[in-house]
């Protein structure tokens, strides 16, 4: 059976059987319950089934239903659901859930903030460019580090298992990717409702990353930019600093001192 990768659904196919097996062996996934996005031709399908206790996968085209019927005739605890799996509600699942995927490089924003938006899923492993990569693991004071970082790193522990060259999928991509292990924090940095502001400070504070921190909070929150400074100077931050010097840390401690309402 050929099948034409269609370019509007990202596809790319992973073929390296020793690299599908590391992956999944190395996502700690025997006998848990685990969502897969976007299984393509079903690579990397069928070693999940092989070692999860049961496997949902979310497809979203339908033409490769040829392929993926194969394997749900070959691995009872295989489920293949073709739906856009950002539209699919899992909040009212019972089990904890483990998303192991090679994730379409045009959607892996979304699909990262729908994961650490549904408290079911504790871990996830995910094929990701590795340009992305770079940006979740990324350290205060480099180019890389943004809001996402800052968000994922409070949310999760976040390791990169490692690098895949681009010449081991079909068609071959442009960018090289990485795998990316995603371990859900057991314990909050924060209570939920510091938690939602903590989002909404550090989303304001690289909304431009030229401009300095008092300038993004005061834009964002309508506060005057004396009391800002004078906030920033009790924590011992300069008035000059820009979002891109702040740790994980230091965020944390400004959304935990705030105080003015939100």
């Amino acid at each position: 059976m050929q099948h034409q990768a269609k370019k509007r659904f990202g596809q790319n196919f992973l073929r390296d059987k020793n690299l599908l097996s590391k992956i999944v062996r190395e996502s700690n996934i025997e006998n848990k319950h685990v969502i897969e996005v976007g299984p393509g031709q079903g690579a990397l399908t069928s070693y999940l089934a092989e070692t999860a206790a049961d496997v949902v996968a979310y497809e979203i085209d339908t033409s490769l239903a040829p392929h993926l019927n194969v394997l749900t005739n070959q691995y009872p605890n295989l489920k293949i659901i073709y739906q856009d799996f950002l539209d699919v509600d899992l909040s009212k699942e019972e089990h904890e859930l483990h998303v192991v995927a090679n994730v379409p490089y045009y959607i892996t924003t979304p699909i990262l903030f729908k994961l650490l938006e549904v408290d079911q899923i504790r871990t996830a492993t995910l094929m990701i460019q590795k340009e992305v990569c770079d940006r979740l693991l990324a350290q205060p004071n480099t180019k890389a580090y943004n809001a996402l970082s800052v968000i994922l790193q409070y949310q999760a522990r976040v390791n990169k298992m490692m690098d895949v060259k681009r010449q081991l999928f079909y068609p071959v991509p442009n960018v090289d990717s990485a795998v990316i292990r995603i371990e859900k924090r057991e314990t909050p940095l924060l209570n939920e409702k510091k938690k939602d502001f903590f989002i909404d400070l550090v989303k304001a504070a690289f909304k431009q990353k030229r401009k300095t921190l008092v300038n993004n909070l005061f834009e964002a929150f309508h506060i005057s930019k004396k009391d800002i400074e004078n906030y920033l100077i009790q924590l011992n931050i300069s008035t000059q600093t820009r979002a891109e010097a702040l740790s994980l840390e230091t965020f944390i401690q400004l959304a935990k001192e705030w105080p003015y309402d939100y």
